[in-house]
């Protein structure tokens, strides 16, 4: 794969949290801690981010998967479903994306 042009089945996911205030540091702990612990264990996994917004309210959390069948095994996972629920109470609002790379340069 030419990483300049070519992204072959590619998806990657974004989602946009805003934790409630009083969770804002649990949730980065717990989440950091998580994605810490899986790496290397989730099969398609290419990588992933978590960005906190400069005014301190919303995150961004994206991950790269090389198939959208590595994403779907992740999706139903009792690992991914367990953090869900963990994580979940802690959120006033969470809405996720999927989007299909169409070109990438660099590693981002």
């Amino acid at each position: 794969m030419n990483s300049e042009t070519e992204t072959g089945d590619e998806i990657v996911t974004v989602s946009l949290v805003t934790p409630k205030p009083d969770r804002i540091d649990e949730f980065i702990e717990i989440q950091t801690g998580f994605q810490k612990s899986v790496t290397g264990r989730i099969n398609g996994l290419l990588g992933g981010r978590l960005l906190h917004s400069e005014d301190g309210w919303s995150l961004i959390i994206m991950s790269r998967f090389k198939t959208r069948d590595d994403l779907a095994n992740w999706s139903t996972s009792e690992l991914f479903a367990g953090h869900l629920a963990r994580v979940g109470p802690m959120l006033e609002q969470a809405v996720p994306g999927r989007y299909t790379a169409l070109w990438r340069s660099g590693d981002v």
